[in-house]
């Protein structure tokens, strides 16, 4: 008879989701293994716009419950891990023919109270005939911008903290770890965990499973459970590119576009500036992911905001998933996702 342990719940993906996941299981007394195939943070998780952000765009599509939720938990990360969370300063230039000059501003005035900010500093508008914001922009913007507060974040290490936490609640965190199999027996998982070094195949039970694999989330359905037809998620591949810095000002930018899209430009480890993203429908998650045609746009857009005609860029794709409602007009609601978060390293992990 098999004598293995049983784990309460067993993680598939080693991204935030399944590492918050994990560290919020283990923190309520659960026992908890998750299994990674690549390493902590090699997909999504470590190619993001890096910011804790509530959401301003959906405010447009009525998501209050949304953005109300995302802005109370970005104080809570930032209050518990401020060696990885900084805040940061966002303008958002008007220029004619867009989204009216009152509406931003009632826009930034909901988000400045709905979700019970108390530290960051509020919104507020700017004179762009006097501010040094416009220095890197063209004309069309130097009448009016808004500048408003939110948060960047260290992606990758995010997701690493959460894991470490979970790891010292006692959760057992594995990497190079693919599942090839799951399947129901009584009242438990049984599933085959292969190291992917190895090629060793090991059985783990547990009473739950969490799938948490982002794009690969289909995938594991198909593969590992033996579900038929399963088409739970639209794949986007969101594109960033990277060029040598823009702007001196610590501030980012947030450029609205004619089609409705929005880009961000924001200072990148100290000598670049980020800009992205730009979403690309994708029919499979593909093994070189970078590609020409959401740098070209991406390019185009920061051209046509400002003054520099020069792009020198590298480019960062990857795949995320999204929910498959594809007849939506609106973007689909996003359940709320309570991003447990590692606290300032302590010799006694701080529980929540």
């Amino acid at each position: 008879m098999d004598q293995s342990p049983i784990h309460d719940i067993f993680i598939i993906g080693g991204g935030i989701n399944g590492c918050g996941v994990a560290r919020d299981a283990a923190g309520r007394g659960y026992s908890v293994c998750l299994a990674e195939m690549n390493d902590l943070a090699s997909g999504t998780s470590s190619g993001s716009t890096k910011l804790i952000h509530g959401g301003l765009r959906y405010l447009e599509y009525y998501e209050f419950r949304l953005v109300r939720e995302s802005l109370m938990e970005r104080e809570v990360l930032w209050r518990m891990a401020p060696h990885i969370i900084r805040p940061m300063r966002f303008v958002l230039p008007h220029a004619e023919g867009l989204r009216p000059a009152w509406l931003l501003r009632l826009g930034l005035f909901l988000y400045d109270h709905i979700g019970g900010r108390k530290l960051l500093p509020p919104a507020r508008t700017l004179d762009m005939k006097r501010d040094a914001a416009a220095k890197p922009l063209k004309p069309l913007f130097v009448a009016k911008a808004f500048e408003y507060s939110d948060c960047w974040v260290n992606d990758a290490r995010l997701v690493v903290l959460n894991a470490r936490d979970a790891a010292d609640r006692g959760a057992t965190i594995r990497t190079r770890a693919r599942v090839v199999s799951a399947r129901r027996e009584d009242d438990r998982w049984r599933l085959g965990v292969e190291d992917v070094w190895s090629g060793e195949v090991e059985d783990v039970h547990a009473r739950l499973i969490v799938n948490a694999a982002g794009p690969w989330v289909d995938r594991v359905l198909a593969g590992a459970v033996g579900q038929n037809d399963v088409h739970n998620v639209r794949l986007v591949k969101g594109s960033h590119i990277v060029v040598p810095k823009k702007f001196d000002d610590p501030r980012a930018y947030f450029f609205q576009n004619r089609d409705g899209r929005i880009i961000f430009a924001i200072p990148y480890e100290t000598d670049f500036t980020l800009i992205g993203t730009t979403d690309q429908d994708l029919t499979a998650i593909p093994a070189q992911p970078a590609s020409a045609m959401p740098r070209s746009h991406t390019c185009a857009t920061r051209q046509a905001n400002t003054s520099s005609s020069r792009c020198g860029a590298r480019i960062s794709c990857g795949p995320m998933p999204r929910c498959d409602r594809s007849t939506m007009t609106a973007p689909p609601r996003r359940r709320r996702r309570r991003a447990a978060m590692c606290s300032r390293p302590t010799s006694e992990p701080a529980r929540r």
